[in-house]
């Protein structure tokens, strides 16, 4: 699901950049842009039918194992599944609505007409800096519980970048039991103790470069949005607040 919605964003961008030059792209983005909402809708999970990922106790995304019988399993790792959220964000200038007029025109029906949708959403319903519009999952409250985590150090934020998994798991080590096999996620910040992913795998706890770099591009396109005030507490617990450029 989550490669779903980055997917969808990623394809919006590129039909409104196409859009500008053809105007046959604007009921494209269109429709990426509804994508994006039954999507976010179904992973925040509002709703007696659905699966919400976000962990209202921790304020935090975790996957859900659904088992056969119709349970819902979350399996809190604190891990970059939490973090990817962030991911999905898209900002877009002033101009671009007068310049794709029926796009402009559907995602404001979508705004006044779907409440359900736009509320699991940062869905350009107010203007930001520069009356940038913003659509994005984590938003506002989310982004600042997952930055509350993600920047304390011991958490995810290292003297390098970001961790792939949570410091946290060094001294609570994450056990999970299935039909009598245990299955456990604990921090190994070195040489994988198992051939599991090929031994000393990027995808454990080791700083991964690709997702730091997503992450640092996101932060800098809330950024655009929010403007020097929104700012945050770095590291966590430090006393120590910044704007999203972290300056």
């Amino acid at each position: 699901m989550k490669k779903s919605w980055v997917s969808s964003l990623l394809r919006n961008a590129i039909a409104l950049e196409l859009a500008t030059e053809n105007p046959v792209y604007e009921d494209i983005a269109s429709k990426f842009f509804e994508h994006f909402l039954y999507i976010a809708d179904a992973m925040n999970g509002v709703g007696e039918d659905k699966i919400p990922l976000w962990d209202k106790t921790d304020r935090f995304y975790y996957d859900v194992l659904r088992l056969p019988d119709g349970t819902n399993v979350p399996l809190r790792v604190r891990s970059l599944v939490g973090l990817v959220p962030l991911f999905a964000i898209m900002t877009l200038e002033a101009e671009i609505f007068a310049q794709l007029p029926n796009f402009a025109r559907r995602t404001e029906w979508f705004i006044h007409n779907r409440p359900d949708l736009r509320d699991n959403v940062a869905c350009m319903q107010k203007q930001g800096v520069g009356e940038r519009r913003l659509l994005a999952i984590a938003y506002p409250d989310k982004l600042r519980a997952i930055l509350q985590t993600m920047l304390n150090e011991q958490e995810f934020l290292s003297p390098y970048g970001i961790r792939s998994v949570s410091k946290y798991h060094a001294v609570r080590p994450y056990r999970f039991d299935v039909n009598g096999t245990q299955y456990y996620v604990d921090y190994e910040p070195g040489e994988s103790t198992t051939a599991l992913f090929g031994g000393n795998s990027n995808w454990r706890e080791p700083i991964w470069f690709p997702t730091n770099y997503l992450l640092i591009e996101a932060l800098l396109r809330f950024h655009d949005y929010l403007g020097d005030e929104f700012k945050v507490e770095c590291p966590t617990g430090s006393g120590q607040w910044m704007n999203l450029r972290f300056k």
